[in-house]
């Protein structure tokens, strides 16, 4: 099992603070907010780890009606080969739609097209739960979004933590259901009622259970700790995630 950290929690000027992070543990980043000039100089200082890319979330939108994702899929794929890493995360959509079936039916469509790019490249292409039901912006529900690895046996799949507690899905259930799919996590914390991408053990997720179905179902998968809060250094976050692996077993 591999565990990472996202970037999320340092924004801005504070990302070099991931230079100083132990080499076992992985990273994983949000590459469209930086230039290839930026990031190759990030990747070299970080040394040899585990890297991972989060796909574009804010610049493509698969639901929508923009054009331009297979261009931005492509540049993201690229640097994704040249750096060799792990996978790279795909969300569905940000909005909501008003005709669901519709929008579904658009992002088969160019999902089928990003996992051709994936193919193209040999980068692993993730499709993480996305959407929130507080917020009115779920186009695949817990049944629509197994489906999709029916539709896409070649998919491969990243379970969010926080987004499947604010939806009301009962995780470790999920993860048996998807079991050799799951090729990652992000693992954060909220209470049931916003996405507030807090520490482990500060919100109300049955992380015993969750840690143990994991453990039982995809030892393989790398767990990314996608925390936006809780720690400004890098010394307190390990010393949770260590206190993590002593606790849970991980």
């Amino acid at each position: 099992m591999q565990l990472a950290i996202s970037d999320l929690l340092f924004p801005g000027f504070t990302k070099a603070n991931l230079r100083h992070l132990p080499g076992q543990y992985g990273i994983e980043f949000f590459y469209e907010f930086g230039k290839d000039y930026y990031w190759n100089e990030e990747v070299a200082a970080w040394g040899l780890r585990s890297l991972s890319i989060h796909g574009p979330c804010v610049a493509m939108d698969l639901a929508t009606g923009d054009r331009s994702y297979l261009a931005i899929m492509e540049k993201t794929l690229a640097y994704a080969k040249k750096i060799g890493a792990q996978f790279v995360v795909v969300h569905t959509n940000e909005v909501g739609a008003a005709e669901k079936q519709a929008a579904q039916a658009l992002v088969k469509k160019r999902l089928a097209k990003v996992l051709a790019l994936g193919k193209k490249y040999g980068v692993t292409i993730v499709i993480e739960n996305v959407g929130l039901r507080v917020k009115r912006n779920v186009i695949f529900d817990l049944p629509d979004y197994l489906d999709l690895f029916q539709t896409f046996p070649q998919a491969r799949a990243l379970l969010d933590t926080g987004h499947a507690h604010v939806n009301g899905w009962d995780i470790p259930a999920v993860i048996h259901a998807l079991q050799g799919r799951l090729v990652g996590y992000h693992i954060h914390d909220n209470d049931g009622s916003s996405d507030a991408h807090l520490p482990v053990g500060q919100g109300t997720i049955p992380w015993e259970s969750v840690f143990d179905t994991i453990k039982k179902y995809t030892p393989q998968a790398t767990l990314v700790c996608e925390y936006s809060k809780g720690f400004d250094n890098i010394p307190d976050l390990v010393a949770h995630v260590e206190q993590l692996k002593g606790k849970y077993g991980l």
